[in-house]
């Protein structure tokens, strides 16, 4: 298959879940859009050394954490990433005064979950990132190189501590 049509249907299928990603590491709309390039710009790099050992989407999936890392490595952000959601991210302009209000009130929710994810480890924004987008436990395992069951176990103790996050942030303590 052609590279070029190949990198398309990649693509296609991946797009959402590598911006995710980039949610998840970079808050800050124009560095989060640089990180997603810098991803895509690894992706089609590195297309011609995917062997098929694991799946299409676990490969992705390594590529977008690894970039995000020394992206986030590089910028030294960390600390100092701004909150805010891109504009783009909800369309409010065209709605009714209801819908509109909902659609604040979700978008204040997502800024504040994804506050909280900022505020794991690297490992635990890797494995909730994944458990976002719905995929198995043996998936995960592969990513991250972790047992099934290790997975499952993180993945308690992040939901537990990302829920005590939010009712930190629900409280005003951050």
């Amino acid at each position: 298959m052609d590279k070029e049509l190949h990198f398309k249907e990649i693509l296609k299928e991946n797009k959402d879940r590598i911006f995710r990603i980039c949610c998840a590491y970079e808050r800050d709309p124009d560095s989060r859009n640089d990180l997603y390039q810098e991803v895509l710009l690894n992706v089609w790099k590195s297309l011609e050394k995917f062997e098929g050992r694991s799946m299409i989407s676990t490969w992705i999936y390594r590529i977008a954490v690894n970039t995000s890392l020394m992206h986030v490595k590089k910028e030294s952000r960390l600390n100092s990433m701004k909150t805010g959601l891109d504009e783009n991210s909800i369309d409010i302009a065209e709605t009714g005064t209801e819908e509109k209000e909902r659609k604040i009130e979700l978008g204040g929710q997502i800024e504040k979950l994804y506050r909280c994810i900022n505020m794991l480890g690297k490992l635990e924004r890797l494995i909730i990132s994944m458990v976002l987008e719905d995929l198995s436990y043996k998936e995960i395992a592969e990513v991250t190189g972790l047992s099934p069951t290790n997975v499952g176990v993180k993945i308690n103790r992040i939901k537990k501590e990302l829920a005590r996050l939010m009712e930190g942030a629900k409280n005003g303590n951050r």
